[in-house]
């Protein structure tokens, strides 16, 4: 319910909870409470806890109950003080912005739950430090949005911590979890990875695979070594400048940001042919500068890296590229794997300008477009580019052969595949549905180059 009132609605909401309660057959309770701060008139704090709905006893007869999920503007701490829990079959707990009050609550509930191999506590009222323990089931927990979080779990083997954005440190001990395969850490301002925290948490975790850092304050300068890890992520890590990642196991890297703050040199050392490098960019309101972009891009080592890049360009971004830049070309041009755009600008000036610079800094082997977030002008403007040859059109730079002369052959491919093998523009644009916010469908440019300028 997300116009939960707390005056009218709770007998409802108790009827549900008692009807749940007494089926004996319940397995999945999900229960989700948003206060709205004017319901028909009736005005009221959201934010006071004595408008939050008392979770009623009913819920406790539930006790075939394998996953219980609350979320939003609720209040369990005078249920678990007021009554033993026990759910014998629990195993997935989920926690979300609910009142619990204080420590106490937590581990009463806990205790009463010995089966949980998934738990999810993210900000949950009234409680500040989460500590973690008595369960050999768990596999799986998320923590968000607490001053400290203890974890003695040896069984743990997916982990994500966060602080939910706000500034307080946070105290974190989990060096019991040596089984830990995967570990997601976003926007922890206690912790500053460097190297030095990089080799700990490596040796602490000797079985870990998969780390992402999501906001964290970082070293400029990293250097990544894991004979076991096989998928890395930074996401808005903005002091990053450099990554040297040793990983001989790597099968996919991912670097997600503002395009202001590309890092100057991501290099993959004994790592497989076969890595996939997945660089995703913003550009909102900003400038996006395509020759710094292309020397990012040529800056991955080895050039064998297999590149994955996606452009949100939004409506009023500044595209930078000067011709006068086109003459220190260096060849081979960055190879593309995929290029994913998301494309939101209308005028057909601006958009020219980009398509003919991004052809112009890279040569992508596939063009992949959502056309239900994509304007209708740049598909067209593509398509005529792509699709007829741009015969008679010259080139608007003296110094670099003009782009669609290396192109050989465009196949399109769309998903669904009402919209594959359509022979021009034309028909494809005319096929098009008027209505872009309906149905999603995805077009592929699968592109043929003739030369690797």
């Amino acid at each position: 319910m997300m116009f939960f009132h707390p005056r009218f609605m709770p007998h409802l909401v108790d009827r549900w909870m008692k009807i749940a309660g007494e089926s004996g057959s319940i397995q999945v309770l999900k229960l989700e409470l948003e206060l709205a701060d004017c319901f028909f008139g009736c005005e009221f704090d959201s934010r006071a806890v004595d408008n939050y709905y008392y979770l009623p006893p009913d819920v406790l007869k539930a006790k075939s109950l394998t996953e219980l999920v609350l979320s939003g503007k609720i209040r369990a701490d005078k249920l678990i003080v007021n009554h033993r829990i026990r759910f014998p079959m629990l195993r997935i707990l989920s926690l979300v912005n609910v009142y619990l009050g204080h420590e106490q609550a937590l581990e009463d509930l806990i205790s009463g739950c010995p089966m949980i191999e998934d738990l999810v506590l993210e900000p949950c009222v009234g409680l500040e430090n989460v500590k973690i323990h008595d369960l050999p089931k768990l596999k799986s927990a998320k923590f968000s949005g607490f001053r400290e979080i203890h974890v003695d779990v040896p069984s743990l083997e997916y982990l994500h911590l966060g602080n939910d954005e706000l500034e307080f440190p946070c105290d974190i001990s989990i060096d019991k979890c040596r089984n830990l395969k995967v570990f997601l850490l976003g926007a922890v301002s206690s912790v500053f990875v460097s190297n030095q925290w990089l080799l700990e948490l490596f040796d602490k975790f000797p079985f870990l695979e998969r780390l992402e850092l999501s906001g964290c304050v970082t070293s400029e300068s990293l250097m990544i070594s894991s004979s076991r890890l096989k998928v890395l992520s930074f996401e808005a890590c903005v002091e990053l400048k450099e990554a040297r990642i040793d990983a001989p196991n790597l099968e996919s890297c991912r670097y997600s940001g503002q395009s202001s703050h590309m890092p100057a040199a991501m290099s993959f050392v004994n790592c497989s042919n076969q890595v996939d490098f997945d660089v995703v960019l913003a550009i909102e309101f900003r400038i996006m500068d395509l020759k710094r972009l292309r020397a990012f891009l040529q800056n991955i080592a080895p050039r064998n890296v297999m590149v994955s890049l996606y452009l949100g360009i939004m409506k009023g971004s500044s595209i930078v590229f000067n011709e006068d830049v086109l003459q220190n070309v260096q060849v081979p041009l960055p190879r593309i794997k995929q290029l994913r755009l998301l494309v939101a600008e209308e005028t057909e000036e601006l958009c020219v300008l980009l398509i003919n610079d991004l052809f112009w800094s890279f040569r992508p082997a596939i063009i992949s477009l959502n056309l239900k977030v994509c304007s209708r002008i740049f598909l067209k403007l593509l398509l005529e580019k792509l699709r007829c040859n741009n015969e008679g059109e010259e080139c608007s730079s003296s110094q670099m052969k003009c782009w669609w002369r290396d192109l050989k052959d465009v196949k399109v491919t769309s998903s669904p595949k009402k919209y594959e093998n359509l022979s021009d523009c034309e028909a494809l644009l005319d096929s098009l549905p008027i209505n872009f916010s309906s149905p999603d469908l995805q077009l592929n440019f699968q592109l043929e180059w003739d030369s690797l300028r």
